[in-house]
């Protein structure tokens, strides 16, 4: 059975190489753009990735400068590490690296899945075994803690999530949906265009989004690349196929922070001020969803279904690129979608209380 698992998944694989290959989509440059002001009271939206390993983790081969590289070829303002090396003293990438701001951060195991310790420098006296514990010390640290892997994770269970109590969860996993779809990913797309070859990975996260209607308690959304710039179709010849360059033009997230920092952007993560856009589906450079008086007003950048959901049931659906929907007085853990057809583009962060 273990070897029978083990050939589905080289198999997907191998098919992955040829779905991230040959990507090759205009994006705008994010460091280069200007710092463009904002109105008081207002926030950037910044569009970045989370959950990616270097060389620094056991099983990365990734170098600094191919992910700068990268950050930079698909727009990204912040990439967010998630490192777990086999030194405990060891101390991750962080700063700004040609213009793109680099969060320190860690991936820790825990209950099956994992959780995410965004903006944490030193994981040092981090209590591992007591998700409770871990939470409040990542928080203590001037981190965000989100749960990784949901499909895998024991903090899936409302009653466990809500002891824990994280700031949000990590709704779609690229490593997982290649794992899930080792058929769809098979040797033939290995001669499709990349905009047809990576589809597969681009299937909305329905079993997450299930998971999500039942938590207490979330604040904020991130969607994890999980990049580890290490799989090889070729063996030690090369042909690395999840590539840095690749991975991160699929899923990004974007946060409204204040500035341009690390520490406006794990604030903002840990506000909820976040949404996790499926750009392979088609670019993202602002979605704006927010409560105001007279109701949610959402404007996304294209044609799209835009969806009012709250605690998993649609509660409002309009087909254009804005919409003002009415939040029912009984609404509650609501957030707003926008798909393509049958294919999820945009997802936001649950909405907060009207103030």
């Amino acid at each position: 059975m273990q070897w029978g698992r083990l050939a589905i998944r080289a198999a997907g694989a191998a098919a992955l190489g040829g779905a991230l290959g040959c990507a090759a989509l205009p994006w705008p440059s994010g460091p280069d753009r200007p710092n463009e002001a904002v109105p008081a009271g207002a926030y950037y939206d910044l569009r970045g990735v989370v959950h990616v390993h270097t060389r620094a983790s056991h099983d990365s081969h990734g170098e600094i400068g191919d992910l700068v590289d990268a950050a930079h070829g698909a727009g990204l303002a912040f990439v967010a590490l998630t490192e777990h090396p086999r030194r405990a003293n060891f101390t991750p990438a962080r700063g700004v690296v040609e213009g793109v701001i680099l969060i320190p951060g860690w991936e820790l195991g825990t209950l099956g899945g994992s959780i995410l310790a965004l903006g944490v420098e030193h994981r040092r006296g981090l209590p591992r075994h007591d998700p409770r514990a871990l939470v409040e010390a990542i928080h203590a640290r001037g981190g965000a803690a989100f749960v990784g892997h949901l499909e895998l994770s024991g903090l899936a269970d409302p009653v466990r999530y809500a002891a824990v109590a994280p700031d949000g969860v990590e709704i779609v996993n690229l490593h997982a949906a290649a794992l899930e779809a080792p058929f769809a990913l098979g040797f033939g797309s290995l001669f499709l265009p990349a905009y047809l070859a990576q589809r597969p990975l681009l299937r909305p996260p329905t079993a997450n989004l299930e998971r999500l209607a039942r938590l207490p308690g979330v604040h904020a959304l991130v969607g994890g690349v999980d990049a580890h710039a290490k799989f090889r179709l070729l063996g030690p010849l090369g042909g690395t196929f999840d590539r840095y360059r690749d991975l991160f033009r699929l899923v990004t997230t974007h946060v409204l922070a204040r500035d341009r920092s690390q520490r406006s952007i794990v604030e903002a993560l840990r506000a909820g001020r976040s949404y996790v856009a499926f750009e392979g589906l088609g670019l993202v450079e602002q979605f704006v969803a927010e409560r105001t008086p007279a109701g949610v007003r959402v404007l996304a950048p294209g044609e799209a279904e835009l969806r009012l959901v709250c605690a998993g049931a649609n509660v409002a659906e309009v087909d254009g690129t804005e919409a003002l929907f009415t939040l029912p007085a009984d609404a509650e853990r609501c957030h707003v979608e926008a798909w393509k057809g049958s294919s999820l583009w945009v997802i936001t962060s649950p909405l907060p209380p009207q103030a």
